[in-house]
């Protein structure tokens, strides 16, 4: 494999089998379940062997392998997958369990970070971190357009301070049109700068703005949403100083805490999201009949093993009785996680509403 320099990319077969382990990973998450910990533990390391042997018969092939372009990189980010397979579910006890694989999912999104500072020198990694079939449907070839890009504000010195955000910028396009904007949020314990990694092939793909905030404690303010709805507000018109929001195509996610937050907001009037898509959530106290008007999709696992579905289903009922207009979408083999193949559906349903009017 040759990177765009032309210099050969001797870490080819470290990085698919590297990009499998995520993928595997990602399927994981997806089904996790308390119950299921020590089998998706067996899943893991499975595969985590067969990526340590690639990694010994490369290094053991080319002595030199680290000095190879972006090989170094690579291999830093192939230690942080297998040790997040050492760390998932290393405990009998199920409430420890559950943090093992949380811990285990902060390292995958860790080598993540490595592995998209690499985007521009190995097709493959590009490919990676973008919608492919879209991205070949719209006839675009890799090119060295070096112009998107990921910014941590105020995580230099605390990588996981709260209250902070995470934006991803698309690559400029030469034209001065606004750009809709995801804010993505993450669960209970979470991180924005983790959570951001749900949402960037889209916004690669589509040319939009990602904002992942950062609640302000452990989790949201799901009863009293206005502090950390404020911080949202003001990271907001922060970024939009620096570049061109289309403040009238605001969508607002987000997962399990993250997502009732948003339903929180939908039931405030100084909300001022164009929609809603919560994920694997439930509907939070608060007089729902705020709600109405307000367009909202939500998404649930029918075996979500912290929400039980019919919650869900219940939550959507009460916000169409309140007036809102809701699409309930009930994933069928979904546990308590997020379904990145419905971010395209999301984005469809978002893209069909009308804009709000100019603040």
């Amino acid at each position: 494999m040759q990177n765009t320099s032309g210099q050969t990319f001797t870490c080819g077969p470290l990085v698919r089998e590297l990009l499998d382990m995520i993928g595997l990973f990602d399927r994981v998450q997806r089904r996790f379940h308390p119950a299921m910990i020590q089998r998706h533990r067996e899943t893991l390391h499975a595969k985590a062997r067969a990526l340590e042997e690639v990694k010994k018969r490369l290094s053991s092939e080319s002595p030199g392998l680290s000095d190879g372009p972006g090989c170094e990189a690579v291999l830093r980010a192939s230690e942080l997958v297998l040790q997040a397979c050492g760390t998932f579910g290393a405990s009998d006890d199920i409430q420890e369990g559950i943090f093992s694989a949380m811990r285990a999912m902060r390292k995958i999104c860790r080598a993540r970070e490595i592995l998209f500072d690499l985007r521009y020198v190995s097709p493959e990694i590009d490919g990676f971190f973008r919608e492919t079939p879209r991205y070949r449907q719209q006839g675009k070839s890799y090119s060295r357009r070096e112009g998107d890009r990921i910014i941590h504000f105020g995580l230099k010195a605390d990588p996981y301070a709260r209250g902070n955000a995470s934006l991803f910028v698309p690559e400029p396009t030469g034209r001065s049109n606004p750009l809709s904007l995801v804010i993505a949020l993450h669960g209970g314990f979470g991180h924005g700068r983790d959570f951001i990694w749900t949402w960037i092939r889209e916004a690669r793909t589509r040319g939009l703005l990602l904002m992942s905030p950062t609640s302000l404690g452990k989790t949201w303010g799901i009863e009293s949403p206005e502090a950390d709805l404020e911080c949202i507000l003001g990271w907001l018109d922060k970024i939009a100083e620096d570049y061109p929001v289309d403040r009238s195509r605001t969508l607002l996610t987000g997962l399990s805490d993250g997502g009732t937050f948003a339903l929180g907001c939908a039931m405030l009037s100084s909300s001022p999201f164009s929609a809603y898509a919560p994920v694997s959530c439930v509907l939070p106290p608060g007089d729902v009949s705020r709600a109405a008007g307000r367009r909202i999709r939500w998404v649930h696992g029918l075996y979500d093993w912290m929400f039980p579905v019919d919650r869900a289903r219940r939550g959507c009922a009460f916000l169409k009785e309140a007036g809102a207009e809701v699409v309930c979408r009930i994933v069928d083999d979904l546990a308590h996680a997020y379904p990145g193949e419905e971010n395209g559906p999301i984005l469809a349903w978002f893209d069909s509403g009308p804009a709000l009017p100019a603040p």
